[in-house]
């Protein structure tokens, strides 16, 4: 498989038409182009010396942009559209930035408190006792338990909390802010 660059206008563009979760940017291409692997031969472009270099520069910012794909495809996706209440769509956040790096999940949360409430544990019963009339739910899919009673402004603190301290960019962070 090959790696390209395209710019976030283009790239913004591909995902818009993301027509289920996990969807690779290649299928959603091949059905754009109305081209099959089978139809056409792949031919190479150009056969380049500095295929190593090419490789390291992916690893290194291949997890970055993956993490950032899967946010977005979160976004556009349909789970994430029929969602009417805020928390449910909160709660799909924290599910999906769980998934991506738990331990990186794990740290930000550790940190994450207000002046007499505990915002996330690992059972119920530590928020309930920290705190009147939390509401507290399960982030779906993982071992975690968050406060669900704070308003949607809060909700949207915590999470941009969480995603600087996942080093997500600025941009996303406030995209996913914008529509909890």
């Amino acid at each position: 498989m090959k790696t390209i660059e395209v710019d976030d206008e283009l790239y913004a563009y591909i995902a818009s038409h993301t027509r289920h979760i996990g969807e690779s940017a290649s299928d959603i291409l091949r059905r754009m182009l109305k081209f099959s692997a089978a139809s056409q031969p792949a031919t190479p472009v150009s056969k380049e010396i500095r295929a190593s270099n090419v490789v390291a520069e992916t690893k290194t910012v291949a997890p970055v942009k993956d993490k950032v794909r899967a946010v977005r495809e979160l976004l556009l996706s349909d789970e994430y559209a029929e969602q009417k209440k805020a928390v449910n769509r909160f709660l799909l956040v924290l599910t999906t930035l769980y998934s991506l790096d738990n331990k990186a999940f794990a740290e930000a949360t550790e940190s994450l408190h207000g002046r007499t409430r505990v915002y996330f544990a690992a059972d119920e019963q530590t928020l309930i006792q920290n705190g009147n009339q939390t509401k507290p739910k399960q982030v779906p899919g993982t071992p975690y338990w968050v406060i669900t009673n704070t308003n949607t402004g809060r909700k949207c603190s915590m999470v941009e909390h969480i995603m600087q301290s996942m080093q997500f960019p600025a941009e996303l962070i406030e995209k996913v802010c914008g529509t909890i």
